[in-house]
């Protein structure tokens, strides 16, 4: 659902420049990884992680490049994600002349899980053999899910040898992946009772990386200046009425009187952009390039969404939540 303005009355200008500066951080984000990837400097973690993977021979060794192969196309589909989702935030704040009133929020948490995600697998600070079980895990979680996602699906709905034949091509990829890590030289560590999988290790040099991946905690540690949006848009996501209600000013029975709440749509903004410069970061370093002026151009874009948030409590459309009248203290 989008909100059009009354004939005569303009979009907000925190929402057209969000428009401009989403726009042109994906495209510099897109400009920028070409320019990275096309040109790996000596010694870089990216051709580190080559070399060691090259200078060893065996079985093992096959299954750990294999691994690390898995690793990079993980990691360039969460950034064609998270770029895809930028893109197409900065087209559905004003480019038809409209805005949203909620779907932002959920544009911009995908752009953030995707960016951290990235960064957590692309991190140029880790070894490689630490990058490769990370990858290993992420592989692993993603045939697991899938399995546990076709599984959950009712069986009476579907044929009952179609319904099989899905299970069972989740079940050989699941396997298939274990296999893989196994093979390679890692292990599955278990919880105290033995029963399930927590982690992957591997005994030389002594890595362990958990099995569950905490989007949240990775939120907190590597996007600070976007504070709880990954819960705040998960509100959004989850419809939860905390977040939903603050575009309404109408009492519960009335008609919905919505109004979008501008300073949300700058938040969102703000938070996609610093994702976006945490993509372009890892990538920039992983490559060997020193990305510091770009990083500098996309924290001057999150500056002109911040600077017109500072003034937006003066637009008719910036709708600040203060709480209804008609709701008692202790009702949110």
């Amino acid at each position: 659902m989008t909100i059009r303005p009354p004939s005569g009355f303009p979009l907000p200008e925190l929402v057209l420049v969000a428009n401009r500066v989403l726009t042109e951080e994906a495209e510099a984000l897109r400009a920028a990884l070409e320019d990275f990837s096309n040109a790996p400097q000596p010694g870089c973690p990216w051709t580190q992680d080559d070399k060691t993977v090259s200078d060893h021979a065996g079985p093992e060794a096959q299954g750990r490049s294999r691994l690390l192969r898995y690793a990079r196309h993980q990691a360039a589909l969460i950034y064609v994600n998270a770029y895809d989702h930028l893109l197409t935030l900065g087209r559905t704040l004003g480019s038809d002349g409209a805005m949203p009133l909620f779907s932002h929020a959920s544009l911009s948490r995908v752009i953030c899980e995707a960016a951290v995600r990235f960064a957590w697998l692309m991190d140029p600070g880790i070894s490689s053999e630490e990058r490769i079980v990370r990858g290993a895990v992420a592989l692993f979680v993603s045939a697991d899910e899938r399995y546990k996602g076709v599984r959950g699906l009712p069986a009476e709905r579907f044929d009952r040898r179609v319904h099989r034949q899905m299970l069972e091509s989740c079940i050989a990829e699941r396997d298939a992946v274990q296999e893989l890590i196994t093979g390679a030289g890692l292990t599955f560590g278990y919880t105290q009772n033995g029963k399930t999988k927590a982690r992957l290790e591997l005994e030389s040099p002594k890595i362990s990386v958990p099995l569950k991946i905490n989007v949240t905690e990775l939120m907190a540690n590597l996007l600070p200046d976007s504070p709880s949006w990954y819960n705040i848009g998960s509100s959004v996501t989850h419809s939860l009425y905390w977040g939903l209600r603050d575009v309404d000013g109408s009492r519960p029975g009335e008609p919905l009187a919505l109004t979008p709440n501008v300073l949300d749509v700058g938040a969102a903004a703000e938070s996609a952009i610093s994702a976006s410069g945490l993509i372009l970061e890892r990538c920039g370093r992983l490559y060997g390039h020193d990305p510091r002026a770009h990083v500098r151009r996309t924290m001057a874009r999150r500056e002109a969404i911040d600077a017109l948030m500072r003034r937006a409590t003066r637009s008719t459309w910036a709708h600040i939540p203060t709480g209804p009248q008609h709701r008692g203290s202790g009702e949110r």
